[in-house]
């Protein structure tokens, strides 16, 4: 995978699907959206194949994660933006060390819900 196809894939979610999102009281959906949508954007890097070692939900969707081929594509300090190749799926996970990372838990084709969750 390349950068190109982490911005590809990301901006396939953000026109496809309306992000589950909560909007802060002083902000209307669209700008509090737009906002993110810019953040997660300039958050993206070069992909890097990660390992998902462990989850904080149990029961969720680890184990698709755990035995997938699993890219890291946006980082923002020890967030990660996780896919899996070959699909329209996005996860958040944290590490320091992209072998060693710890999943939330949940995992959907919502890009932007999943980097703000």
């Amino acid at each position: 995978m390349r950068k190109i196809d982490a911005i590809t894939k990301i901006q396939a979610s953000l026109n496809s699907i309306e992000p589950q999102l909560i909007t802060p009281r002083c902000k209307s959906y669209e700008e509090h959206v737009r906002q993110l949508s810019e953040q997660l954007l300039q958050s993206i890097i070069e992909p890097v194949l990660v390992k998902v070692t462990s989850t904080i939900i149990q029961d969720a969707d680890f184990d698709k994660y755990e035995s997938a081929t699993v890219w890291g594509i946006a980082k923002s300090g020890v967030n990660w933006l996780l896919t899996i190749e070959g699909e329209q799926e996005f996860a958040l996970a944290f590490g320091s060390e992209p072998l060693e990372l710890k999943m939330h838990g949940c995992s959907s084709s919502d890009a932007l819900g999943e980097w703000c969750s």
